[in-house]
């Protein structure tokens, strides 16, 4: 907190939050629905990603897709409600149809966006189970896309020790180059973000 002042804050501004409960991001492009655990001991995020904007239907290139990753401790489940979804798993090139699943292990390098060749909407479930952690969950759902939307939508560069910040505090780690991913979660996502007033969860991306 003590030097906040040398990092200049974006502005935040809080996604449409729609009737049916959908959390709204990049102008409505990809809705996300928190839904619930029936054993307590899960997370499900029900996300739905517009196959004709750019923020999530221009393939791996999209705004929306996550970058190259692995969970610290969260096991993770894909399962396709409808469209066609695309992954990597350890370099490997993937597709689900709907009705169809994946489960990636904790450590496994995976991302994952909507085919853009589908021509429809991707609408999948992702669960994640496991670890010490909360990790990938609700709050970082809607704080990550939340803070991305809001950069996106005011063609702000997000800032990569905030991002950094999101990362730490879900158990995430980033391919990076030295493969110093969880070296970089440490001393940038968590000391210095903490330095610069960063923080994993905003009041503009909580529910009211």
């Amino acid at each position: 907190m003590a030097l906040s002042f040398l990092f200049p804050k974006h502005p935040l501004q809080a996604p449409i939050v729609e009737a049916d409960g959908a959390w709204a991001f990049f102008g409505g492009a990809l809705r996300t629905y928190a839904l619930q655990s029936p054993d307590g001991r899960s997370f499900t995020s029900r996300q739905i990603f517009a196959h004709s904007n750019p923020h999530t239907g221009a393939g791996r290139g999209s705004t929306a897709t996550p970058p190259y990753h692995w969970h610290l401790y969260q096991t993770e489940t894909f399962e396709v409600n409808s469209g066609v979804l695309c992954y990597i798993l350890d370099g490997e090139s993937h597709k689900l149809q709907a009705g169809e699943s994946a489960t990636i292990p904790p450590g496994r390098w995976h991302t994952f966006w909507s085919d853009p060749a589908s021509g429809v909407d991707l609408d999948v479930n992702i669960t994640v189970r496991g670890g010490p952690n909360p990790g990938f969950d609700e709050t970082f759902v809607r704080n990550f896309y939340g803070y991305l939307s809001s950069c996106t939508m005011q063609n702000l560069a997000p800032n990569p020790v905030q991002m950094l910040t999101f990362m730490h505090s879900a158990d995430v780690v980033l391919e990076m180059p030295l493969n110093v991913g969880r070296v970089a979660n440490y001393v940038m996502g968590n000391w210095l973000g903490w330095l610069g007033g960063f923080r994993s969860q905003y009041p503009a991306f909580t529910p009211k």
